[in-house]
């Protein structure tokens, strides 16, 4: 049988799957399901991933995310690898966990994003394990509904971002998540066969088109990053076009005057090239390595919390992406 295709470029979505070897539970009890969130959380300080939607079932997984740097098969390796070890140890029991390698669908986030979301929330209902997706422990959904009850690594401002603000945004969020799966999503899934593509024609075909007639993309390699990230020029340009700058300006910066879009271009730089911040420095005229860092990781922050900044990002890649 031929290995599933895996595309894998910088700022790319995917909804991530594995199941227990034979079907039978990766998750015996909620020790382990605890233990595996935990792991959750410390592949994503070490492999620089976001999480936006997950569930954990008796005998698979379900995971919605993002690798802003090319990354995926070396967090997923991670994930998967070490909860194998941790089950093992807990349990007793030695030998594979899983059925062999992770699966992972390359999403098409301004399309598909919220109903991925949705069909993963939705799977206990489905499942037959519950009647109400809000009262199921072990999905993202009720980290949505209550704060204080989500993983710090869970990523909810992306998501919620797109219902509008304050208690009326999280309403019409749980709204949307108790409506019914789109068909089209319903339809992919239930396909034994599905491809590992979910989104427009446009989408796939520009995806297509970038990867060319390679099969698979090994992001361990050096040149990866030259065929599958965006060249620096690359996105000085996109970001200069969104916000309305010519290319000189982003690189320079007045006294007092803060320029976001020159902020925004060092993060870009550095999450969807995967470029040093030396290299970054030399685009934007900055010599210090420690102002780049410092200004890389100011707007990394600003983004995670200001929506109008996490639309703009969005937008820029989608300029990238059309490009």
């Amino acid at each position: 049988m031929a290995r599933p295709l895996r595309i894998e470029y910088p700022g790319a979505y995917y909804h991530v799957m594995n199941r227990g070897l034979a079907y039978s539970d990766i998750f015996v009890d909620d020790n382990d399901r605890q233990r595996f969130l935990l792991l959750i959380g410390e592949t994503c300080k070490l492999w620089n991933v976001e999480v936006y939607a997950y569930c954990l079932m008796g005998n698979h997984y379900h995971l919605l995310l993002q690798t802003p740097t090319v990354g995926l098969s070396r967090a997923m390796r991670h994930l998967d690898g070490v909860y194998t070890q941790r089950f093992n140890r807990a349990h007793r029991r030695d030998g594979p966990l899983f059925r062999g390698r992770y699966r992972a669908i390359l999403i098409d986030s301004e399309e598909y994003l919220l109903g991925v979301a949705r069909y993963i929330h939705h799977n206990p209902v489905e499942a037959g394990v519950g009647s109400n997706i809000d009262h199921y422990r072990w999905s993202s959904h009720c980290g949505y509904l209550k704060k204080r009850k989500a993983p710090e690594w869970l990523n909810t401002e992306s998501v919620l971002s797109r219902f509008g603000r304050g208690r009326n945004g999280l309403l019409e969020y749980q709204r949307f998540m108790h409506s019914k799966v789109e068909q089209k999503i319903q339809e992919y899934y239930s396909n034994s066969y599905f491809k590992p593509l979910l989104g427009s024609k446009e989408f796939v075909q520009r995806v297509m088109e970038r990867i060319g007639q390679k099969a698979k993309v090994d992001g361990e390699k050096p040149e990866s990053r030259q065929v599958f990230g965006w060249k620096m020029e690359e996105i000085v340009r996109a970001t200069a076009r969104v916000y309305a700058k010519t290319v000189v300006e982003i690189g320079k910066k007045r006294r007092g005057e803060p320029n976001e879009a020159r902020a925004m271009t060092m993060y870009l730089c550095r999450t969807l090239g995967g470029y040093k911040l030396t290299e970054i420095g030399r685009v934007v005229g900055l010599e210090k390595y420690s102002s780049v860092s410092t200004a890389y990781l100011r707007m990394k922050e600003r983004i995670s919390k200001e929506r109008k900044l996490n639309r703009r990002a969005r937008q820029i890649e989608n300029h990238l992406l059309k490009s």
